[in-house]
């Protein structure tokens, strides 16, 4: 199931979610900075979306042009979320310099970065079953 979650007139950032039976992927595309508001935004949608329970999220950055510090804090807001509620979140698709950025700061204690959608749901995968053991 897709929803499109913020897709504004007066910004140039189109957040989509796909959901599936076991986790979601959070699609950010175009400039994902600028805005102090990106965390409360992305906090706010995702509290609309069923996630399942523990929530288990990977944010694909594949489509993204831009970044800053802004994106940044909306992506950890986002991490402290659904790790509260038990669940895990996984980075897939970063660009390069965000990814250095990532490690050059030690957020990778954090959250991990994959190169793929797919390599993230893996670990997603591994965290939900190591959790059932």
């Amino acid at each position: 199931m897709r929803y499109v979650m913020s897709e504004q007139p007066d910004t140039a950032l189109k957040v989509c979610a796909v959901l599936h039976e076991w986790y979601a992927v959070l699609q950010v595309s175009g400039e994902f900075r600028q805005d102090a508001h990106l965390g409360v935004r992305l906090r706010d949608e995702l509290a609309r979306l069923p996630l399942p329970d523990p929530p288990c999220l990977v944010i694909d950055l594949q489509d993204i042009t831009a970044w800053d510090e802004f994106a940044i804090g909306a992506i950890l807001s986002t991490a402290k979320r659904v790790m509260t509620n038990g669940g895990h979140l996984a980075v897939a698709a970063a660009p390069a310099d965000f990814l250095a950025h990532v490690q050059r700061v030690g957020l990778e204690r954090v959250f991990r970065c994959h190169e793929t959608v797919d390599q993230a749901v893996g670990e997603l995968w591994s965290g939900q079953q190591n959790q059932r053991s």
